[in-house]
């Protein structure tokens, strides 16, 4: 898998706005869901997150299932923010290095490694520990919908795409 360095040295990170309060994964009012938050240095998004013990699998580790959610949740924002685009999933392949227990703080990145075309991109992202240490990775191929291309899918609603233009 391809790495995302994280620039924290160089690199000012801004938070981003919610936009949808209901998303399991990024939604801010959603009691059950993970309440993802993100941030860019303008080439990456990272989001910080202790993954509470209502999301764990097997004894005190993390579903694989939530942290591939958490991957995928970052990439789609990473997509969406850099490429200024509406997006879908097409496809992710995620690698499990080591497992992540719950309630361990950790930092996950993402970011662009090719724009394909006009309608594709190549996105990465990686789960790191606070020491740095790498958890998981992912690779993902998303299609990039203008938002009348998106708004033709009945999705969301179109007042609501406009607002996500600002992210």
């Amino acid at each position: 898998m391809i790495k995302c360095d994280e620039k924290e040295t160089k690199t000012q990170w801004t938070p981003l706005e919610g936009r949808d309060l209901e998303c399991f994964a990024c939604g801010a009012e959603n009691p059950y869901g993970l309440r993802m938050t993100f941030e860019t240095n303008g080439e990456q998004l990272r989001s910080r997150l202790t993954v509470p013990p209502r999301f764990r699998g097997w004894s005190n580790l993390v579903h694989g299932g939530i942290l591939s959610t958490i991957l995928d949740e970052i990439m789609g924002w990473t997509a969406i923010h850099l490429t200024g685009r509406f997006i879908l999933t097409k496809g992710m392949n995620v690698a499990f290095i080591k497992p992540v227990r719950i309630n361990t703080p950790i930092s996950i990145t993402g970011c662009i490694k090719e724009r394909i075309s006009e309608r594709k991109a190549r996105v990465a992202a990686e789960i790191r520990d606070e020491q740095g240490d790498l958890y998981a990775s992912s690779e993902g191929e998303f299609v990039l919908f203008t938002m009348e291309e998106f708004s033709t899918m009945d999705i969301i609603p179109k007042e609501e795409l406009e607002q996500w233009l600002t992210i």
